[in-house]
């Protein structure tokens, strides 16, 4: 899946990011952060690359850079960016990387999809509540 590999940065979100942060039990001090941290306006940044089945996912915000490495279709533990402990496990749906994160009271499906140079990530949490974020590449 070269399509997906690269540095992306994300240009826009819909209005449904908070209730989605608040559907997957983000607290309100930690969405009130994310809604500055998190937004297309502080040029928010991801890098994908995959070394054989393995993928790795570095998010870079103004506050700093979290890496993390996943086995495709095993589940590993790792934690979120407001530091709540979760499962999560990738794969390959034909052209969608998927990523499933289940934490102690909520799951979420969290999907990339690549059209050219644009990046779609669709969040949806266990109740429905989606959120959806378009990213392009940099490189």
């Amino acid at each position: 899946m070269a399509a997906l590999c690269g540095r992306w940065e994300l240009v826009s979100c819909d209005e449904n990011f908070d209730k989605y942060m608040e559907a997957v039990g983000v607290s309100e001090e930690k969405r009130k952060l994310a809604r500055s941290a998190l937004s297309a306006e502080a040029k928010l940044k991801q890098e994908l690359s995959r070394d054989g089945s393995t993928w790795s996912v570095k998010v870079m915000t103004p506050a700093g850079e979290k890496t993390d490495v996943y086995p495709e279709g095993k589940t590993v533990q790792a934690l979120t960016l407001d530091g709540r402990s979760v499962s999560v496990v990738y794969s390959l749906e034909g052209d969608q990387l998927v990523e499933i994160q289940k934490g102690s009271d909520f799951e979420s499906r969290n999907v990339r999809k690549v059209s050219g140079d644009t990046m779609t990530m669709t969040f949806t949490a266990h109740n429905g509540v989606s959120s959806t974020r378009i990213y392009k590449r940099v490189s």
